[in-house]
C-alpha cells in the first residue's frame, strides 16, 4: 500500500497536517485490513469518470466482484479526505476521529460483504436457492427492510437512519427511501448496508460516522437545524434517537439480529488477533 508521507511533488508546499493524521491512520488500520485480507489502494482521481460523465469522488469505496463478492478491497480518495481538514476546522483530534470512522465505516461495510460470501458459499441450500452470492446478499438487505417496515417506529428510526446516511432532510417515508434508494445506487434496500454499519458503529461504543463530521456541516447547511441551533447538535440528536432505538430494531427484524452478531464476531476475532 502506498504511504501518504511520499507525496506527489505537485503537493509539496500542501499543509502537511492532515497528510501525517491521514497517513498514521491508514497504517493503524493495516494489521485489521490484513487479517481480513481486505486490499487497500489510494487514488488521487479529481474527478473519477462513470457513464462517460464526471463524477464527485468519495471519500472511501468498499469495492468487490459483482457476482461472487470475491476481492473485497478498499480504495480511498485522497483529494476529497485532505479537503475535509479545512471542512473540521483544521482541529487535529476532530479531523483524525472523522478520518477513523470513515476508514471503520469501510472495514464494517467489507466485513459485512465478506460474512454474506463465507455463509453463502457454506450453504448448500443457499446455492441451490440463489444463483450468485450478490443475490443473497440482495436477499438479505430487502429481507431486513421489509422486517423493519412492518412497524411504525421501525419505519421512522430507518428514515433517521437514512437522513443521517443521504443528508437529505426529506426522507420521511419508506416510499421516499425507496426512491432515494434507486435513484442514487440502482436498487431498494440500499441503506439497510448503511444502518447495519451505523449500528455496528454504536454497539462498539464508537461514533458513526456522520456524528464524527462534527461542525463540518454548518459549513454547508445541508440541514434546517431549527431548535438545535447547528447541525452537530442536530446530528448528535439524530444518532441518540438511533442509538435509542438499537434494541427494539433488533426485535423486529431477526435477520438484522443475525446479521451484527456475524459482523461483530468477526470484528471480535480481528481484535484479539491484534492483542
Amino acid at each position: 500500500m502506498p504511504d501518504l508521507i511520499e507525496l506527489h511533488q505537485p503537493f509539496a508546499t500542501e499543509d502537511l497536517a492532515p497528510k501525517k493524521i491521514l497517513s498514521s491512520e491508514i497504517t493503524r488500520a493495516k494489521p485489521s485490513l490484513r487479517a481480513l485480507a481486505i486490499g487497500f489502494s489510494i487514488s488521487y482521481a479529481r474527478k473519477p469518470i462513470r457513464a462517460g460523465k464526471p463524477k464527485k469522488p468519495p471519500y472511501f469505496a468498499s469495492c468487490y466482484n459483482m457476482g461472487n463478492l470475491g476481492d473485497v478491497n478498499i480504495v480511498a480518495f485522497y483529494h476529497p479526505l485532505i479537503a475535509d481538514w479545512d471542512l473540521m476546522g483544521k482541529d487535529a483530534e476532530a479531523y483524525r476521529m472523522r478520518i477513523r470512522s470513515a476508514i471503520r465505516e469501510e472495514m464494517i461495510h467489507s466485513i459485512q460483504v465478506i460474512t454474506v460470501k463465507s455463509k453463502y458459499e457454506r450453504s448448500i441450500d443457499l446455492t441451490r436457492q440463489f444463483k450468485t452470492a450478490e443475490s443473497y446478499y440482495e436477499h438479505l438487505l430487502g429481507k431486513i427492510i421489509d422486517e423493519l417496515a412492518t412497524s411504525a417506529e421501525g419505519q421512522e428510526v430507518v428514515c433517521t437512519a437514512a437522513q443521517l446516511y443521504y443528508e437529505d432532510w426529506s426522507i420521511t417515508s419508506m416510499q421516499k427511501l425507496r426512491e432515494t434508494d434507486k435513484k442514487l445506487h440502482g436498487r431498494d434496500g440500499y441503506l439497510v448496508s448503511e444502518l447495519i454499519r451505523q449500528l455496528v458503529q454504536i454497539r462498539f461504543g464508537e461514533l458513526t460516522s456522520e456524528e464524527a463530521k462534527g461542525k463540518a456541516w454548518d459549513q454547508r447547511r445541508l440541514f434546517n437545524t431549527a431548535k438545535f441551533g447547528t447541525t452537530e447538535n442536530l446530528l448528535q440528536f439524530m444518532a441518540g434517537t438511533l442509538r435509542q432505538a438499537v434494541p427494539k430494531l433488533i426485535s423486529l427484524s431477526p435477520t438484522l439480529a443475525e446479521a451484527l452478531v456475524e459482523i461483530e464476531r468477526t470484528i471480535q476475532k480481528i481484535h484479539q488477533i491484534r492483542a
